[in-house]
């Protein structure tokens, strides 16, 4: 039997109240997503025992038993519940069968390429994901630069625009080329350039000649960028090979005096 209220209220500083009560979640079921899920109710019980909670069925419904926690555990196990995944692959909220070509192919609405590769009724082969960054992690960088070149191409070619696949393979190459993907901008292969004014052209001029006049430092122009800033030949095709001639003076005349010398010897021989 339950003590009187005086005796809850004069221990109720004492000890927690779940000396007096047993506290539960009863979670009400949605009978039509269970039958859009293919899942039964055992099956969701199954997962959320397998998941460390104490659940059993009741009725149409599943109680879980959280009577050993206070009230701020009880709250972080609601919201805990509301996270996990009964049914799919974490990650992927939606899918889409469409028609391409011949053959039907399933698109998704969210992205987990490691889990998905994971099932049996997948060829992974054909599956793919347009998160570079994924893709580079889990088959390789190689993998991610073709995916690069095939997606810029993919938008290209919506728009009518026929451009040669090398731009689009110099465009992925600069992107993988140290090993990770990073996107054409400031923060990404723009910061990988060594010259001051290469750098000073895309968007943030004025920081980067404060930063070098700070830091005091040079640009040796041995890009092409820099070199047309300044006017001058690029370091690229005939502009690349240079030809330096030094005179020194006395070795001229010792050389116009030798070979004077060497005359007068054959003129006299022959004599």
């Amino acid at each position: 039997l339950l003590p009187s209220f005086k005796e809850i209220f004069n221990d109720f500083f004492k000890v927690p109240i779940k000396k007096y009560f047993r506290f539960g979640f009863l979670i009400a079921v949605d009978k039509n997503k269970l039958r859009h899920a293919h899942i039964s109710l055992k099956t969701v019980v199954e997962r959320l025992n397998e998941a460390g909670y104490k659940s059993k069925e009741k009725g149409e419904s599943i109680t879980l038993n959280v009577s050993d926690m206070d009230f701020k555990e009880i709250y972080k196990i609601k919201e805990k519940i509301k996270k996990e995944i009964i049914s799919g692959v974490k990650g992927v909220a939606q899918i889409l069968i469409v028609k391409r070509d011949k053959d039907y192919v399933v698109t998704t609405l969210g992205t987990n390429l490691k889990k998905i590769i994971t099932l049996k009724e997948v060829d992974k082969s054909k599956t793919y994901s347009n998160d570079f960054y994924e893709m580079a992690g889990i088959f390789g960088i190689e993998v991610a630069r073709q995916l690069i070149v095939e997606e810029i191409n993919k938008v290209l070619s919506t728009q009518g625009l026929d451009i040669n696949l090398r731009h689009l393979e110099l465009a992925a190459d600069s992107m993988s080329n140290t090993g990770e993907i990073k996107g054409i901008t400031r923060m990404g292969i723009i910061a990988q350039k060594s010259s001051i004014l290469a750098r000073a052209t895309f968007e943030t001029p004025v920081p980067q000649f404060v930063k070098a006049s700070v830091k005091g430092s040079k640009d040796k122009l041995t890009s092409v960028v820099e070199n047309i800033i300044l006017n001058q030949p690029v370091p690229v095709g005939t502009g690349l090979p240079g030809l330096l001639v030094k005179v020194v003076g006395p070795l001229v005349k010792a050389e116009s005096e030798k070979k004077h010398a060497k005359k007068e010897v054959v003129e006299q021989v022959s004599k």
